[in-house]
């Protein structure tokens, strides 16, 4: 690829998703601004913002003919059993991290949170391994090297993307860059392995659903937690070392091509 395509691109892509979040979060804000904190109205506005990051990483998939490379068509699923790890890990996870559950707020708001779930799985891994990952390893070539670098890298972003929020605090904040990092790097080995996306994407809407059951329907005031301590964001760091070490082993244990 041409160097100044590869980095127009990439910059493209960058520039774009952060004014996606950016523009997310201003809207959010107005809403709350004006007593707005309705959990449909607030979780419709993520699904929109998610959709048009789809229809961006989709777009930029095609254009520069990633489309083997993401898993989307070209290949077939290898390796199948490579996946039951995360999917019940990660589960199991959120279940055990889970407040408790109100059915008042829950019941009525199951298929918006469905949706959201849905919107989300796309969403990350279209724009995360499906482009960015992608796009790295097709610049920067095959090799082994080369490819764990361009997922480390890739998975570092996706990390560093959970500070825009920053309603955690410092200490929750980096918990979170940790934990989606070491995620990010798991699910970057399995797309090169399994060389099929659609199995993460839905891995990745299922954990989101399980890991926001607790807080369906619940105004959007009353979900921005309180700043986390110094011991709960390492508690949470160590939770997340098993994805970190499966990732390790799927990197030295088979063959990236």
């Amino acid at each position: 690829m041409n160097k100044n395509k590869f980095w127009n691109q990439l910059v493209i892509f960058v520039i774009s998703l952060l004014a996606i979040v950016t523009v997310r979060e201003y809207f959010s804000y107005q809403l709350i601004e004006k007593g707005i904190d309705s959990y449909q109205i607030h979780t419709f506005l993520s699904i929109g913002a998610n959709l048009f990051l789809i229809l961006l990483s989709y777009f930029l998939i095609k254009k520069n003919g990633l489309t083997k490379i993401a898993g989307l068509k070209g290949t077939k699923l290898e390796k199948v059993h490579l996946l039951i790890f995360p999917l019940f890990f990660l589960v199991l996870l959120n279940v055990f991290l889970m407040d408790d559950i109100n059915t008042d707020f829950l019941i009525p708001n199951i298929l918006v949170l469905i949706i959201f779930s849905i919107s989300i799985g796309f969403a990350e891994e279209l724009s995360i391994r499906g482009f960015l990952q992608s796009h790295l390893i097709h610049h920067f070539g095959k090799t082994k090297n080369n490819i764990i670098l361009s997922v480390l890298a890739s998975a570092l972003f996706f990390g560093v993307l959970h500070l825009l929020n920053f309603d955690k605090g410092i200490y929750g904040e980096l918990s979170q860059v940790c934990f989606a990092t070491f995620v990010g790097i798991m699910f970057g080995f399995l797309l090169v392995i399994t060389k099929r996306i659609y199995p993460l994407i839905i891995i990745h809407a299922i954990v989101d659903f399980v890991a926001k059951l607790d807080a369906a329907g619940i105004p959007i005031k009353e979900k921005i937690r309180q700043s986390m301590s110094v011991e709960n964001s390492v508690y949470i760091v160590l939770l997340a070392i098993p994805c970190l070490i499966y990732g390790v082993f799927l990197m030295k244990s088979y063959k990236l091509t």
